[in-house]
């Protein structure tokens, strides 16, 4: 008889801890855990992996929602959502997983085959950082791209506090925009910054902090100037989010292929600083490796004004963009393929544009200049950049709605050129503000009229500017309407859109020496409400002899 039929039966206690270790040890095995290279054997189950430095995270392996983000031994989801996931997360996907170097790093994939696209996951031991990678296949619907990551407001109490919605209760618009008793308002769209000088963001608190790192977002859409959703606190959840795309006054259009990578990272509650992830090539199916990739260098010249200049690339392969420095810019880590590249003083394109091709491994040399548009003689508000900076409002827009308390009046009478451009509104609503009067003076009355220039940086449901004087009422032919982005936009926090300039003749008949007063209003086949109404934003009004 062997010794081991002497032993004793195994108690129900022990054969659950007993079950529970076998099934342990079967989510490692899995997940690849005890192998190199392994591949997922059981797409059903879930795929976990701890840094060993305190961020550790799991992955339905049914729908591939980040279901649990734990940092030093503190779970960070927020209570009923998921930890992250692309979009609203899929009800069902196919994950798989590869571990590489004796276990210490892996890979998940995430694949929803019905709407084409992979979301990819690596992290390594002693890095408390996701990395993530988004391949897109096909147009979505909705229209839109995004990872999201929904944590616990009591652990991360600090974030950006016009996006910080919670316990703001009456409704300005939409279901996004809000305001509280004192009629101070808060949105999601209130924190973003522009992609040219985009930072890592997140929120933090005692002890915990979760930020994105954007990394490459050369197949967002755009260009340099675009911003989007970041970082929002709706007391129930802190949402973290990296956008690829969204119709959120998008001017491009969605980039198929692999997006990012970029990166979810925990920390103690510091912000971390941007970094390379050149890395992840040798991980991540699809992506190109530095060597891969080419650059463009260059000279950009003109008159600028004192404004900052930007030359970016745009094409079907990626946006990219360098700034210019002393006449020299540099542009690299571009993907091979041909470009239209555009200078920029500010915001404004100026010039003309060039077509270039990159090559691997190569770099091309390009040339661009361009002036911005020559101040009026007779009289200008504002400055040719592209935004509407120091006009009224313009320090505001990006972080409250225009119905704001805070926000100054939108209506403001008669107003004189003499008294500069802070406080001329930014922007004309139909139904708030138009028209807008404007009085300035002539010494005496040029034989030829003047040439009046409006330039705008977006518009609102056809919204565009139409004036009148003395006896000229400006013809419709002058007032084309613009692009229409279907969206939202100063309303949102930004006025970024199709940058426009109209030019009106206005004859001599129609002016007099002395005083003139000038009438500017909105004109559109649309209508709405306040500041839902038809509108569009100012960049700058010059007026010359024609």
């Amino acid at each position: 008889m062997s010794i081991s039929s002497h032993r004793r039966p195994a108690s129900r206690k022990r054969r659950k801890a007993l079950a529970a270790s076998l099934a342990s040890a079967a989510v490692l095995a899995g997940a690849g855990l005890l192998g190199v290279g392994q591949p997922w054997a059981n797409a059903a189950a879930n795929v976990s992996f701890d840094t060993g430095s305190g961020l550790s995270f799991t992955i339905n392996g049914a729908n591939g929602n980040m279901t649990s983000l734990k940092h030093n031994g503190t779970e960070m989801a927020a209570s009923g959502y998921a930890a992250g996931q692309f979009e609203s997360g899929w009800s069902s996907a196919t994950v798989t997983s590869k571990t590489f170097n004796s276990g210490s790093s892996i890979l998940v994939s995430v694949a929803n085959t019905s709407i084409g696209v992979t979301q990819y996951y690596f992290a390594r031991r002693n890095d408390n950082t996701i990395y993530m990678a988004t391949n897109i296949g096909k147009a979505l619907n909705p229209g839109e791209a995004r990872f999201i990551a929904r944590l616990k407001p009591s652990l991360l109490t600090t974030s950006p506090t016009a996006a910080k919605t919670g316990g703001f209760t009456t409704t300005v618009e939409g279901s996004d925009v809000f305001a509280d008793t004192a009629g101070r308002t808060a949105s999601k769209f209130y924190s973003s910054q522009r992609l040219v000088a985009q930072q890592p963001f997140g929120a933090r608190g005692t002890g915990h902090g979760a930020y994105i790192l954007p990394a490459y977002v050369d197949m967002t859409s755009g260009g340099p100037f675009f911003r989007d959703i970041e970082v929002n606190d709706t007391g129930s959840a802190v949402n973290i989010t990296h956008y690829m795309f969204s119709g959120h006054q998008q001017t491009g259009a969605l980039r198929l292929g692999l997006h990012g990578p970029y990166a979810l990272t925990l920390t103690d509650g510091e912000a971390p600083t941007a970094r390379s992830m050149d890395f992840l090539a040798s991980f991540i199916p699809g992506m190109l490796s530095n060597a891969q990739r080419g650059g463009v260098s260059g000279t950009a010249s003109g008159t600028w004004n004192g404004l900052r200049a930007t030359v970016a690339l745009a094409g079907a392969n990626g946006q990219y963009w360098g700034q210019v420095k002393s006449g020299k810019f540099v542009i690299g880590h571009i993907k091979p393929g041909t470009y239209t590249a555009t200078l920029y003083a500010g915001e404004l394109a100026v010039g003309a544009t060039r077509t270039i091709t990159v090559t691997a491994g190569a770099t091309t040399s390009l040339a661009m200049s361009g002036n911005v548009p020559a101040a009026g003689t007779l009289f200008q508000l504002g400055t040719f950049d592209g935004t509407p900076a120091g006009f009224r409002n313009a320090d505001k827009i990006e972080t409250m709605h225009p119905s704001d308390t805070r926000m100054a009046a939108w209506k403001v009478g008669t107003y004189s050129v003499s008294s500069g451009a802070s406080g001329f509104p930014m922007a004309e609503f139909k139904a708030v503000n138009s028209p807008t009067a404007l009085s300035f003076g002539l010494a005496s009355v040029p034989a030829n009229g003047v040439r009046l220039r409006i330039a705008t940086t977006s518009s609102f449901a056809g919204g565009r500017p139409a004036v009148a004087i003395g006896g000229y009422t400006s013809p419709a032919s002058a007032s084309p309407a613009p692009v229409n982005l279907n969206s939202r936009n100063v309303t949102r926090g930004t006025w970024r859109g199709v940058n426009t300039t109209y030019t009106y003749t206005i004859p001599a008949s129609a002016l007099k020496t002395g005083a003139n007063t000038l009438s500017i209003s909105v004109v559109s086949g649309s209508s709405g409400e306040t500041f839902l109404s038809p509108n569009f934003i100012f960049d700058a009004l010059a007026l010359d002899p024609a």
